[in-house]
């Protein structure tokens, strides 16, 4: 996956950028990621009452910096992230 395609607004505002691989159950075979620029305590908060990673899933890997986001695209064959911005840029 290419990183310059794609569109990742906080990085013009020199944001850290937090990439999240995770599955919904425990035998799954899908993986999913989360692209964001939210601090990291706020995506493992246990307490949350809307958190951005529900609770039930399993978090298998956490990165910070945008060079986590190829690695792990091509380590769990994950075509499609999700990006989520804090703020409206």
């Amino acid at each position: 996956m290419e990183v310059a395609k794609l569109k990742l607004p906080w990085l013009v505002k020199d944001r850290a950028t937090i990439v999240v691989v995770y599955k919904k159950s425990k035998s799954s075979k899908t993986y999913y990621m989360v692209i964001t620029d939210h601090h990291v305590d706020i995506i493992i908060n246990a307490r949350a009452t809307k958190p951005i990673i529900k609770h039930k899933y399993d978090i298998l890997e956490l990165g910070v910096g945008i060079s986590y986001v190829k690695k792990y695209s091509t380590q769990y064959k994950i075509k499609k992230p999700t990006i989520i911005s804090k703020y409206k840029y």
